[in-house]
């Protein structure tokens, strides 16, 4: 199966359905990949967002009713997150119509950070704030709907099991199963998946769709390996003011340590981040074999991570 698989929907006879679903009107697009996703506005003409993700073989259908159930079980603990809105036709957060799923998500609260400003002590403590209650809440609804959290992908198997092979250290393969360190994490925790809500000191978090289990710790280093790069490399050679990952893990782990009263052991947090720098050598590797315009963004993305991987001090 292709790693960047693309399958196209007639958006045309999906606005009808999503009318009749949710009554929003669907409008530009905003990412078309193996997810569609469209800005929308609901009937009160509030942005949401349309998610529209082709599974002709079926495969996506656990997993997406796992992510709408959690994503409401985590809306009631009150932790910022983007909720998937209910049809008023079946009541329900995911809507199957022939071979696509449909979701609607009520749109991130707070603003989106640019020129860096994520990197602010008070946005990454936060941020680690966050990552706390998510990964207490996720423990506590596992525990509490075991046949739904048996529902989640695991790591290996995403981006076609780009990461099946990968050598994983016998201290960490030990913990798989352990449910104080193993369970359902979002996995993509980046920026441009969160939106900073200053009222509540903490992000709203969108963009589940590689949610996954694993370790808690490797929910972490997605986190942190972007701040990795920035400093490694900057932003496309310029330095980025603030990319420093030794204050980078220190502000997160001081957000994440407060609410769990836990201390967390930095070496497997190290080999996380080692497994994360794995994921992302192996997929765009493979990618850049795939993809067919080499001047399209994610070939650049690739190519730039590729020549990145490339320098041994890396």
């Amino acid at each position: 199966m292709p790693l960047l698989e693309t399958i196209s929907v007639d958006i045309d006879t999906i606005r009808p359905l999503v009318a009749q679903h949710w009554g929003a009107e669907v409008g530009e697009a905003l990412k078309l990949s193996q997810n569609h996703t469209y800005m929308a506005k609901d009937e009160n003409g509030e942005k949401v967002i349309l998610r529209i993700t082709p599974d002709p073989q079926k495969i996506r259908r656990d997993s997406t009713d796992l992510e709408v159930r959690f994503l409401d079980y985590l809306n009631n603990k009150k932790l910022p997150v983007c909720v998937p809105i209910k049809s008023r036709i079946t009541n329900e957060g995911m809507v199957v119509i022939n071979d696509n799923i449909l979701c609607l998500f009520k749109y991130a609260t707070g603003v989106c950070y640019n020129e860096w400003r994520w990197l602010a002590k008070n946005v990454v403590v936060g941020l680690g704030k966050w990552f706390g209650l998510f990964h207490q809440y996720s423990q506590e609804f596992s525990k509490e709907h075991p046949e739904l959290a048996a529902k989640a992908r695991h790591y290996r198997t995403l981006h076609d099991n780009i990461l099946a092979q990968v050598v994983v250290d016998s201290r960490d393969e030990a913990l798989v199963g352990d449910a104080q360190h193993f369970g359902i994490i979002h996995g993509d925790v980046n920026p441009s998946n969160y939106f900073w809500d200053a009222s509540l000191g903490m992000p709203c978090m969108y963009d589940w769709d590689q949610m996954q289990s694993a370790w808690y710790l490797y929910d972490l280093s997605a986190s942190i390996w972007g701040v990795y790069v920035l400093e490694k490399r900057g932003d496309e050679g310029t330095p980025v003011p603030g990319a420093n990952v030794e204050n980078y893990t220190n502000w997160l782990l001081e957000g994440y340590e407060s609410v769990l009263n836990t201390t967390v052991d930095r070496d497997a947090l190290n080999r996380m981040v080692a497994i994360r720098r794995e994921l992302y050598l192996r997929f765009c590797t493979r990618a850049l074999t795939e993809i067919q315009d080499k001047t399209s963004p994610m070939a650049q993305f690739c190519q730039s991570m590729v020549d990145f991987f490339s320098d041994p001090n890396n």
